[in-house]
């Protein structure tokens, strides 16, 4: 299997991205956007993506998880914000923290 090569880039600002062939933000081994302030998005061939945790992590504490580019999380709110408020969404549909209990509900009994 061919090994593909990413494109990077640093601006003026500290700002990494990583691209791949297509220019599309891509990074399949980590965050395809490191800000200088410590901010990180994850990116899978132009879409927010991270199966394995939040695809947004800000140094403020903000988080935001997305599965090919649609909020989305299973396990809990898709978005958490700095002043720890919640919102929950699920394959880019925002629910109630009443109706995603519900769905949970409904996915474990399946």
């Amino acid at each position: 299997m061919k090994k593909e090569t990413l494109t990077v880039e640093t601006d003026e600002h500290g700002t990494t991205r990583y691209r791949n062939e297509y220019c599309e933000l891509h990074n399949p081994d980590g965050p395809a956007v490191v800000h200088a302030d410590g901010d990180k998005s994850y990116w899978i061939n132009g879409k927010r993506h991270n199966p394995n945790g939040p695809a947004v992590v800000c140094a403020d504490g903000y988080k935001a998880y997305y599965i090919k580019g649609n909020l989305h999380n299973p396990d809990g709110p898709a978005i958490v914000y700095a002043n720890g408020s919640k919102s929950y969404f699920i394959n880019g549909d925002m629910l109630t923290k009443a109706e995603f209990t519900a769905w949970q509900a409904q996915q474990t009994a399946k």
